[in-house]
């Protein structure tokens, strides 16, 4: 078994925030929110791109892990379709692994209930990891809502690691 897994870069996507975190092991290396909402429009798909690329510099993932997005666009998510092709490309151009998992899959495996709110799933999470616990209680709906994009994420890398059988060294 390998001393130093290759991190995970997980994302939970989104066209306001996304959420990131990379997951080494059992090491949660970092973890955070990449705010869009003072972003033009037309320059989020580029700024996502930015991110990517920073941290695949910092810490060498192999695998992008983001969550399952429609390919249609509903309403009220008209630019998820847009970011899907976007972290395809990317993927593909920086030879990772890209791996989608539902919402309803990630949940069901991390809580062990499909249908857990958001909230159950960030206090599992904190559990687990207790120096997320200063993002759970929030003074402000917004805010709560805001770093449940990071637990999202977090818990997206911790089911691809339940996923994916440990690699070996050479």
């Amino acid at each position: 078994m390998q001393k130093n897994p290759r991190p995970v870069l997980a994302i939970d996507p989104g066209m306001r925030e996304i959420g990131y975190a990379v997951l080494a092991g059992k090491t949660l290396i970092t973890s955070g929110v990449l705010s869009l909402r003072t972003v033009p429009r037309r320059s989020r798909l580029a700024r996502v791109q930015e991110a990517l690329m920073a941290w695949i510099r910092a810490y060498h993932p192999r695998v992008l892990v983001i969550e399952h997005m429609p390919n249609r666009p509903l309403d009220s998510i008209a630019g998820l379709p847009a970011l899907g092709r976007l972290t395809r490309r990317f993927a593909r151009r920086r030879r990772l692994r890209l791996v989608t998992y539902s919402a309803t899959t990630v949940r069901r495996s991390v809580i062990g209930d499909g249908w857990a709110s958001k909230r159950i799933v960030a206090k599992t999470l904190t559990a687990r990891f207790p120096a997320l616990r200063v993002h759970l209680t929030q003074d402000r709906k917004w805010k709560e809502r805001y770093w449940q994009n990071m637990f999202d994420a977090v818990a997206l890398a911790l089911h691809h690691q339940t996923q994916s059988p440990p690699s070996r060294g050479r």
